[in-house]
């Protein structure tokens, strides 16, 4: 039988802190990789999820509403990527490929990475693709970037971003479209520079 977050927060909150190990267990993949993918950066990535949940563990008794715990857990997920900007230990490179923990190797996203039957070529054209697409996601505003990586990299939805970044759902909308427009256009003239 599985625990929906919420109660799994107030049987923690009610003293029964082994509950809290079964949301560490629920999310400490999908808190690492969308650390990972903002900080660019494997063993920061891995020191700031400890941060994130041990900060969680502290402070989940602010939450006022233990239904929201997820948006809350990203939200503390995405402050600690800020100060470690700010300390400047986080990097500027945006990494497309997710990371399994439990395997310690890369998996493929999407069809992005290289697949096992590319020749030499289509591997190499994988990742200048890849390396393009990171430099232009580096390149667009933050508060962009971020929902595009959320949206499409975290499979979040539209809702799910509004409430962890605690701003309403049209204007995340308006940041994605505005963000997708800016790759697109930072793309083609990518494309066009290289001709």
């Amino acid at each position: 039988m599985e625990f929906s977050d919420e109660y799994l927060v107030q049987e923690y909150l009610d003293g029964d802190v082994s509950r809290f190990n079964l949301l560490i267990q629920r999310w400490q993949k999908r808190i690492f990789n969308f650390i990972y993918r903002n900080i660019g950066n494997y063993e920061e990535a891995q020191d700031l999820t400890q941060d994130t949940f041990a900060k969680a563990f502290v402070k989940v008794k602010d939450l006022d509403d233990p239904a929201k715990f997820s948006a809350w857990l990203y939200r503390v997920a995405l402050n600690e990527c800020r100060m470690a900007f700010r300390r400047g230990k986080g990097k500027q490179n945006i990494p497309l490929e997710i990371y399994d923990q439990t395997e310690t190797r890369e998996l493929q996203l999407r069809g992005v990475m290289s697949e096992p039957e590319d020749t030499p070529e289509e591997s190499l054209q994988r990742k200048e693709s890849i390396e393009r697409l990171r430099s232009v996601l580096s390149a667009i505003p933050e508060e962009q970037r971020l929902i595009i990586v959320m949206k499409e990299y975290e499979d979040l939805k539209f809702h799910e971003i509004a409430a962890i970044l605690e701003i309403p759902l049209s204007t995340v909308k308006s940041r994605m479209y505005l963000g997708l427009k800016t790759l697109r256009r930072l793309l083609v003239q990518r494309e066009l520079s290289r001709r």
